[in-house]
């Protein structure tokens, strides 16, 4: 406060607000939401003259305020108008011009050499820049230092000229044939972003053929996506995997690591001991030292003592695959059970229909039979959409609003291991009562109704390009049908078809996805809409609709059998398979008028259906997915 300001009493202004004026500091106001206002403004010497004379003749309602209208003014004249600019196109446009650089071999200060010798003009700061293992060996005190020469001698020519167009472009080739090579590159030299490429690319084509591979791979470079799903899959469909050639070479750490996973899938317990078999067979001399060892991750009760003796008798003779079966089977106890029920997989219930559209998720143990729900779904006004796993993921597609009954083409994805749900690609046509299945690694929507009649139109998504793709037309456009995947055939069943669905189609259509080409397979005995298929043992079954009838079809021999009928009539009920056996949910009983609520589980084996749970509510048109835990 200046000097000139001490002598005044401010307790002669009005008490619900003071002034405190300064005038040592550039034009601003402060702390305006006090009972006091700091005003600083310019020294006293630039104020205008009226100010002076008001504050000279002790004039203080007409001094203050021509005091802050002057800095009113004073502070609209300080405000500066900025426009900032950026240009979107810039680091494109520079990129480019590295690139021409780079094919011109302008610049450059650097040469990559592979092991062949071939060689690749680069750019320091450019390679810095894209990779650490780059930026370390420029900056520190390595030997490459103050080199202009830098041998990958671990590098073929055509993986590194990959990598060098990757730098230049932001762009890379990935293929079957380069996919592990790129990323074993890439994870030496340090680029994240296409070693994260790689391992999406190879996650997409994981088969129960390559899994085992995979895993192996996946352990040996970090990669955790890659990692978890081919464990998924080598878990869960471990009856076809141990038959694979595969199999017969993998290490005793492996195979240890498989069979002692709590959540490994195996439909008999009996059977767990034939791989065991099938893989000391392969190499008897060296592995029928392991026997005892593997039996033991089986954690039954084993007759210690006399497996050790016969197995030191046997040393000097080569055993059959017979004998040391009989010898293992000797060792188990025979009351023992060689697997105790497992909880392998949970069963995820997506939506639904009671009376209005339902929108919760729930998840179902069958082992326990505990019921966990889950994140609802974001759109609650949506029904008759098809449901489909993918690894975690369950896929909701397309199905109508119930206030306009317009076909929909939106697409939610639900991930079972965060309980969240993220919205999709939509599809690129919209439909509602269509299948959806999921085949090598992708989600396939196929007929359903559009401008309510039946449509021929399949298309299908990849997850890794982020991109819904036509297919072949069906041969028949149905709507309210079933499909279902048996040994990378997809086969839809039944439905609806003709003006407005009016007749029941009781044609089987297959799809193969190497010709992108539909046939008719076979004709159903007992034509259905409204039903389920599902996949067990290489057949195909046919549940639900408006009988209790089960049917059975081989496609290998063409052949229908029909089993136990269901305890039963279910319209539109969901179903899957677990653990070997058939659960089928809830529905809607035209005879009785009501939604059901209960389980249905059929043994094979058995021929046999029974009531084994209930649903947390009763509902129909509900999907119904079986996802297998990691």
């Amino acid at each position: 406060m200046t000097s000139d300001f001490k002598h005044q009493n401010i307790e002669q202004y009005p008490p619900t607000m003071k002034y405190l004026l300064v005038f040592d500091f550039d034009h601003t106001i402060v702390d305006e939401n006090s009972d006091t206002w700091i005003v600083r403004c310019a020294p006293a010497s630039k104020l205008p003259d009226e100010i002076k004379n008001s504050y000279q003749k002790g004039l203080w309602t007409e001094y203050m305020g021509r005091v802050f209208r002057y800095l009113a003014m004073a502070l609209a004249e300080q405000e500066e108008y900025i426009y900032v600019y950026r240009d979107i196109s810039h680091p494109i446009d520079v990129l480019d011009v590295f690139k021409a650089f780079y094919l011109e071999g302008l610049f450059t200060d650097i040469t990559l050499q592979c092991a062949s010798g071939v060689v690749f003009h680069c750019h320091k700061a450019v390679l810095a820049a894209c990779s650490n293992y780059f930026k370390a060996m420029f900056t520190s005190d390595m030997k490459e230092k103050g080199k202009n020469q830098v041998i990958l001698s671990g590098l073929s020519p055509e993986i590194l000229e990959s990598l060098v167009f990757y730098i230049y472009t932001s762009e890379i080739q990935i293929t079957k044939q380069n996919v592990q090579s790129l990323l074993q590159a890439a994870d030496l030299l340090q680029f994240p972003s296409v070693k994260k490429a790689c391992e999406q690319f190879l996650v997409r084509h994981l088969d129960v053929d390559n899994c085992l591979g995979m895993h192996s791979f996946a352990e040996y470079h970090g990669c955790l996506e890659l990692e978890k799903e081919s464990r998924r899959i080598l878990l869960s469909r471990f009856e076809e995997v141990w038959c694979q050639e595969e199999f017969l070479e993998i290490s005793r750490e492996k195979l240890q690591f498989i069979l002692s996973r709590k959540n490994l899938n195996v439909l008999k317990g009996e059977e767990i001991v034939e791989p065991i078999i099938k893989w000391v067979t392969y190499d008897v001399e060296k592995r029928t030292e392991y026997i005892y060892d593997l039996l033991k991750c089986l954690e039954t009760d084993l007759d210690e003592m006399y497996l050790r003796s016969a197995l030191s008798l046997h040393k000097k003779c080569r055993l059959s695959e017979n004998r040391i079966r009989a010898l293992i089977h000797k060792a188990l106890s025979a009351d023992s059970k060689v697997v105790s029920a497992r909880s392998t997989a949970a069963m995820y219930v997506i939506g639904g229909y009671y009376w209005h559209p339902l929108s919760e998720v729930h998840a179902w143990d069958p082992v326990t039979n505990v019921w966990i729900q889950g994140a609802d779904m974001p759109d609650h006004a949506r029904e008759s959409y098809a449901v489909t796993g993918l690894g975690p993921d369950i896929y909701v597609t397309g199905g109508y609003r119930t206030d306009n009954i317009e076909s929909l083409d939106v697409v939610w994805i639900y991930n079972c291991e965060t309980d969240k749900w993220t919205e999709g690609c939509p599809m690129l046509s919209a439909r509602y009562y269509h299948c959806a299945v999921t085949l090598n690694g992708c989600i396939y929507a196929l007929g359903g109704y559009r401008k309510g009649a039946p449509t021929e139109a399949a298309e299908l998504y990849d997850p890794l390009q982020k991109k819904w793709i036509p297919i072949a037309d069906m041969i028949k456009g149905v709507g309210n049908a079933t499909a279902c995947v048996l040994k990378e055939v997809i086969y839809v069943t039944g439905g609806h078809y003709g003006y407005r669905g009016s007749c029941t189609y009781d044609k089987i259509q297959s799809y193969h996805s190497n010709t992108n080409a539909w046939t008719i397979m076979t004709t159903s005995p007992s034509p259905e809409y409204g039903l389920c298929s599902v996949a067990l043992e290489n057949k195909l079954y046919l549940v639900g609709g408006q009988t209790t009838i089960t049917d059975c079809y081989d496609p290998e021999q063409d052949v229908w059998k029909q089993k136990a009928d269901m305890i039963e009539r279910r319209m539109e009920c969901g179903a899957v398979v677990m653990n070997g056996c058939i659960y089928v949910t809830g529905g809607y009983s035209a005879s009785k008028g009501s939604y059901l609520q209960n389980i249905e589980k059929f043994e094979p084996e058995c021929n046999k259906w029974e009531i084994v749970g209930s649903l947390p509510t009763a509902m129909r048109s509900h999907g119904c997915v079986c996802v297998y835990s990691v």
